[in-house]
């Protein structure tokens, strides 16, 4: 019933009237109530004055006691009222209905000490000897000052509880006849209300299959009119909006066909969808698109990609020789969201003509490097000659001398370094492997720094793992691409600072991290860090360094089949990672 908006208009409305009438009768009734005790209250009131007026003359004189209990049967029926006559001392003298002697004390009654002590007494309770609630108001029988005795009057309340009945009877009736008319009232305001939106939802549910030139005329002149009014507005441009889409669609649908790279989209479950030309021509996909990416190209690494991207909904990048398009690609997952995982977008670039112009570019700085060697050496053994020579200005000359001196040791060091870097690109530098226990070399690559650690009044602590297992790798360069990570962090800690060397296990690799306390590496930095001459920068200061050693450090790590990583925060230092396959 409450899905539908003219019963919750009706149920609202009836059910906010009702609690109106609910308190309004509850007030009527309680005034009422009041009414009727507060006229009962001065009753009572002016009946026991009379009473105490009447019987004064009686009890000013102790013979005349005896007659009070007949006055006060008399008054009692002249005013269809519980008389009653206590002395001072709470003897009760005279009574309407009950026999004086047989009754009690009445000096402890809270309306007999309250008519004495303050002049007024009233009180409320349930009498044992009627068997019926009733309330008592007694006055003082005052001569000359002094207190005679209490005149008090009672009557029951069962005539106020049948008045109260009454008028809650008849609220009672008024509200179920009012609650009828606001039922059918509500009701019929509500369908009437209604109608134009029941019109606009069926309008609405013909044009979600498919007919958009759904137009409907109001003429209620309020809130539903300009709801339809923008309704044929929105029917009006969502005709247009689809009608662009599909010119869109057109448009992007050629272009994705005339591009150069592959593009492939899938569903959330990996089927294909769409796949353009250049993509159905490197992997011989037919137009038949609606199979799985992994039996429409048969290639594991790319499906690979596309499971990990619909997982994490983040882009993947994969770089690798397809064995099925026997090229060298390049594959781009882009997750596909709109408000939720809609499917992924497979960019594929064929690397195979840049891989070989990178690799031909890689042998020919190796070749210039080589020959950079000869001339660097005579310039070497020149300087040292003329450093031997008598020259008259000897300080100028030396000074002069030590300059070329570093700056042909930094040709050499950077020629040296391009040379092993162009050889572990290429492949050309092979590696000895052995059985190497990473916590001793660790511990060797400390023990060669030390003396450049404690120049930079520096402290290095290792946190070697127990029962490390060992690793299949060249010694040599494996230790160079650790002392090219320490060698950095010493040159960019400032004094005071800690250097860390750890090991770890983790999935089957020995993991080796290598922090510092320096003042980190930049967001837009971080990406770049393990490029070659590239140098951060904190390190374009007198730090000095060509900008390979990381380089280096990087292709030695993959050469032994690991990864290398670093994290950083800037003022907090760096941390590099290296993962070193177990043997």
């Amino acid at each position: 019933m409450f899905r539908r908006i003219q019963w919750r208009i009706t149920f609202f409305f009836v059910l906010v009237i009702l609690i109106i009438m609910c308190i309004l009768g509850f007030h009527l009734v309680g005034l009422t109530r009041d009414s009727q005790i507060d006229n009962l209250r001065r009753q009572l009131e002016s009946e026991a004055r009379i009473t105490a007026e009447a019987c004064l003359p009686h009890l000013r004189e102790e013979e005349e006691h005896a007659a009070l209990d007949a006055l006060a049967r008399r008054l009692g029926e002249q005013l269809a009222t519980r008389i009653t006559i206590i002395a001072a001392d709470g003897r009760v003298l005279g009574d309407s209905q009950q026999d004086p002697a047989v009754m009690d004390n009445h000096r402890d009654r809270p309306e007999i000490g309250a008519a004495m002590q303050h002049g007024y007494g009233e009180h409320t309770r349930y009498s044992i000897t009627l068997g019926q609630r009733m309330m008592y108001i007694a006055v003082p029988i005052l001569h000359e000052g002094q207190v005679l005795g209490v005149s008090r009057a009672a009557l029951s309340l069962a005539d106020v509880d049948r008045a109260v009945r009454t008028v809650t009877v008849s609220v009672v009736l008024a509200m179920a006849v009012a609650a009828f008319l606001i039922v059918m009232a509500a009701w019929a305001i509500s369908r009437i209300t209604t109608q134009p939106i029941r019109r606009l939802t069926a309008a609405a549910r013909r044009i979600a299959s498919g007919d958009l030139e759904q137009r409907l005329t109001v003429n209620t002149r309020d809130e539903v009119e300009e709801l339809a009014r923008s309704f044929n507005d929105m029917s009006v441009k969502l005709s247009e909006t689809i009608e662009t889409i599909s010119r869109d669609r057109a448009r992007l649908a050629a272009v994705l066909d005339n591009m150069a790279d592959g593009g492939i989209m899938t569903d959330g479950q990996g089927n294909i969808t769409m796949a353009n030309s250049a993509a159905k021509a490197l992997f011989g996909i037919r137009d038949d698109v609606t199979r799985t990416l992994i039996e429409a190209v048969r290639d594991h690494e790319m499906d690979d990609l596309l499971k990990q991207c619909l997982n994490t909904s983040e882009a993947q990048i994969a770089q690798y020789e397809s064995k099925t398009a026997r090229r060298d690609i390049r594959v781009i997952a882009v997750p596909v969201i709109h408000e939720e995982l809609r499917g992924t977008l497979l960019l594929v670039q064929d690397l195979t003509d840049l891989r070989t112009l990178q690799t031909t570019r890689r042998e020919l700085i190796g070749n210039i490097s080589h020959e950079f060697r000869t001339p660097l050496a005579g310039i070497k053994a020149m300087v040292e000659t003329l450093r031997g020579q008598a020259i008259d200005d000897r300080a100028t000359a030396d000074d002069f001398l030590l300059r070329i001196d570093g700056e042909v040791d930094r040709l050499t060091q950077i020629v040296a370094e391009l040379t092993e870097l162009s050889r572990i690109e290429t492949g050309k530098a092979e590696l000895s492997l052995e059985a190497v226990n990473l916590n001793l070399l660790l511990e060797d690559v400390v023990n060669q720094l030390g003396p450049q650690i404690e120049r930079q009044e520096l402290t290095a602590e290792l946190k070697l793992a127990d029962n490390l297992p060992l690793v299949d790798a060249d010694q040599l360069r494996l230790r160079q691409a650790i002392v090219n990570i320490v060698h950095n962090a010493i040159k960019f800690t400032p004094p005071g600072g800690e250097i860390l060397l750890a090991t770890r296990l983790e999935d089957r690799s020995v993991i080796v991290d290598i922090s510092d306390t320096g003042p980190g590496i930049s967001r837009d930095d971080l990406p770049h860090i393990f490029e070659r001459f590239y140098k951060a920068d904190r390190a374009r200061s007198d730090k000095g360094g060509t900008g390979m050693g990381l380089a280096i450090s990087k292709h030695i790590v993959e050469a032994h089949g690991g990864r290398i990583s670093v994290r950083s925060t800037e003022g907090r230092g760096s941390t590099f990672s290296l993962s070193i396959p177990t043997s």
